[in-house]
């Protein structure tokens, strides 16, 4: 009875090994030059599947590493996958933008040209072969980054000075060192942010699954507002006061009138200062300050 048992694991092991037993990879590297390295300036990257490290330094020039991965079950179809995955790179005078193209997406056309978008084809068999692209990344310092992912990994961006909007949906998001305006958010996973300056108009956080982690410096000021519907807020900032819910009025399309309330959980730090807007449905709300 063990006897069959085990020969029934090894085949179970054999059987999970050549499904996608085959394997192929290739390092592509590109550098973008920068017309001005201040926040006006784009960096935009658009992944599907794979980790995303961004990290800003002294330099003038955008410098990638791209790892590219592809599993198959045969040589022919990783061979195959590694002709379709092919990255594309659109650039403006104001942006680089960085993006992948495969059979079964089409690059969704929009009006903004850092924004992020694809179509499925409607191929429903798919390609035989799975795919992975991790990015390594370092950026002047000064430029504005704009980075998503999907699935497969989490992405990460440090140093950066100017604004940052970064998203994930199947894993964590983190960054550290940074100053600028900020949106952030995913869907399953950690939001994890240290600031060394605060903002100067806004901050957005945003995560289905996971906790909210932030670092604010010792003299930071806002108007700091929660949203959570099973987690909760701990924080040690010392908020001068709560703001009274802010009631906005708007005709309703079928006439009549609406009234939103926001700020319904708002409070102020300090003086003035940036508004920074958290949000989690299953997960906690955690702000300190960095010691």
């Amino acid at each position: 009875m063990m006897k069959n048992l085990l020969n029934i694991l090894v085949l179970l092991a054999i059987s999970s090994t050549t499904l996608l037993g085959q394997r192929d990879s290739e390092t592509i590297k590109k550098s973008f030059e920068v017309g001005k390295s201040n926040s006006d300036f784009w960096f935009c990257l658009c992944n599907i599947n794979g980790t995303v490290e961004v990290e800003a330094y002294d330099g003038k020039t955008i410098e990638l590493e791209l790892n590219k991965q592809v599993k198959g079950r045969s040589d022919d179809d990783v061979k195959q996958g590694m002709e379709d995955l092919k990255l594309l790179v659109d650039e403006g005078e104001d942006y680089v933008k960085v993006l992948m193209e495969s059979p079964n997406q089409t690059i969704r056309e929009k009006d903004d040209p850092l924004a992020c978008g694809w179509n499925w084809n409607g191929n429903r068999r798919g390609p035989r072969y799975d795919y992975q692209f991790d990015y390594k990344i370092r950026v002047p310092k000064g430029i504005s980054v704009k980075v998503s992912t999907v699935n497969k990994g989490d992405l990460e961006i440090r140093n950066v000075e100017g604004d940052i909007y970064a998203n994930n949906v199947n894993g964590d998001v983190t960054l550290d060192n940074v100053q600028g305006d900020t949106k952030a958010g995913t869907v399953n996973g950690v939001i994890e942010v240290s600031y060394v300056k605060m903002p100067k108009e806004f901050g957005s956080f945003e995560t289905v699954n996971g906790d909210i982690l932030i670092e604010t410096p010792n003299n930071a000021n806002g108007v700091f507002n929660f949203q959570t519907q099973w987690g909760k807020v701990y924080s040690d900032l010392d908020f001068s006061a709560k703001l009274a819910p802010k009631v906005t009025k708007a005709s309703g399309k079928r006439g009549g009138t609406l009234y939103k309330i926001s700020n319904s959980n708002g409070y102020q730090l300090g003086t003035g200062g940036p508004s920074m807007e958290f949000e989690t449905l299953n997960g906690d709300i955690r702000i300190k300050k960095k010691k």
